[in-house]
């Protein structure tokens, strides 16, 4: 699947260009010689006019190599080209383009990539395999090379070679979400749903930014008995990829989460008389959550409905406030509060359930409040949720915890 457009040996057009490197250099030195020795020739002697010239040189041409990994114009250009045909599912075309800027510029890896991208999307997975082997063999691959090589190793069958390079790529980046939920897909497509949560929620820990490793332990946690995870991880997902079918169908998950976690109260087993619970209190963060929410259980006895939701989570931040918030710090919660104190905490509801729990009555509270929801789209925008570090309180135990 190799298609040439230029010839292999690029020495020529890599001497041309250094060439036009050097005499650009050179005229922008006499002009700033000029202009020193004719403006300033009074208050400088020789020496202080050399080193001057000499660092404002460096000045000049420093900027322009550190503001682009692009050596040349033409080489940016192709790429824009490549990837414009490679959205539209040109790949041949893209593949072309990719092919004309790595012989111009071999070194970059970033165009290797994109390139091998483009084979494996096209099938060519030899291809692919072919360009990014010596990356990785020089420790030049980033998390993207690696996740992309190993798409190609499990379609070709080559599993086990996929799974022994993907800890390699651990190993190399160990704070790379994407190479975690990678590993996960590969242990759950084995059945291997326990190491799969796990290997998520260790991408979790690791790049709490990284939004794909949140969907995948919401989805898995609601065949679980631990549905406050599914609640806390599905929002989390919503919040940073905010207009997707994905995003879509998991603010349906989001609401079956709530539905699981009353449904089990109402079925759940009953203290017995004289039981205290509890003595000392919730001990961790899931516990906490858990607790809260079930002492405001009282409020969704009507059902589970977007309305219901509002008033519960409402309350669910004012009592968390009060009690936990200082213990567990929590971004989301912080997102929470801040809705709430600027007026967009019953809009922000309205977007994550309205839709999907009574898509009539959303429409009908979208033609009362005509411009909410345009508003709270706005403030998304400009405050997009950034997870932190500190919001990791899992204790990552999920031996038995899936349901018989």
């Amino acid at each position: 699947m190799q298609i040439s457009i230029f010839p292999s040996d690029t020495i020529i057009v890599r001497v041309k260009y250094a060439v036009i490197i050097l005499y650009r250099f050179i005229i922008i030195k006499k002009f700033i010689s000029v202009l020193i020795n004719g403006i300033f020739a009074r208050y400088m002697d020789r020496a202080k006019r050399l080193i001057f010239i000499l660092l404002l040189s460096l000045s000049v041409a420093v900027p322009a190599s550190a503001q682009s990994i692009w050596p040349t114009p033409e080489v940016e250009q192709l790429y824009k080209e490549a990837r414009d045909f490679h959205s539209r599912g040109n790949l041949r075309e893209a593949i072309i383009r990719y092919q004309q800027a790595i012989q111009i510029a071999p070194d970059i890896v970033l165009l290797h990539r994109e390139l091998a991208h483009s084979y494996y999307l096209a099938k060519g997975y030899d291809e692919a395999i072919a360009t990014l082997d010596p990356i990785i063999k020089q420790q030049k691959a980033d998390a993207e090379t690696y996740k992309i090589m190993t798409e190609c190793l499990i379609a070709i069958g080559e599993e086990k070679k996929a799974k022994k390079l993907l800890r390699q790529g651990v190993e190399a980046l160990p704070n790379a979400g994407v190479l975690y939920h990678q590993m996960g897909l590969m242990y759950e497509s084995n059945n291997e749903v326990v190491y799969a949560l796990e290997s998520w929620l260790d991408g979790i820990e690791r790049d709490p930014t990284y939004h794909l490793n949140y969907y995948e332990a919401a989805r898995t946690y609601m065949k679980t008995n631990k549905t406050v995870w599914a609640i806390i991880y599905a929002e989390m997902f919503i919040n940073i990829e905010q207009q997707t079918p994905r995003s879509y169908d998991t603010r349906r998950l989001l609401l079956e989460s709530y539905q699981k976690l009353f449904n089990t109260v109402a079925t759940g087993t009953v203290p017995k008389f004289g039981a205290t619970g509890r003595e000392t209190g919730p001990v961790g963060f899931e516990e906490a959550v858990y607790d809260t929410y079930i002492k405001l259980s009282p409020v969704m006895s009507d059902g589970i409905t977007t309305e219901n939701l509002i008033m519960l989570r409402t309350r669910f931040l004012m009592d968390w406030t009060v009690q936990y918030a200082e213990r567990f710090p929590h971004s989301l919660f912080a997102r929470h509060d801040d809705f709430v104190r600027n007026g967009y905490f019953d809009m922000y509801n309205q977007w994550l359930f309205g839709k999907v729990e009574n898509l009539q009555q959303y429409d009908a509270w979208m033609k009362f409040h005509e411009n909410a929801m345009p508003r709270f789209e706005t403030r998304l925008r400009q405050s997009p949720y950034k997870p932190l570090k500190s919001d990791f309180y899992n204790d990552k135990v999920v031996d038995g915890i899936f349901d018989k």
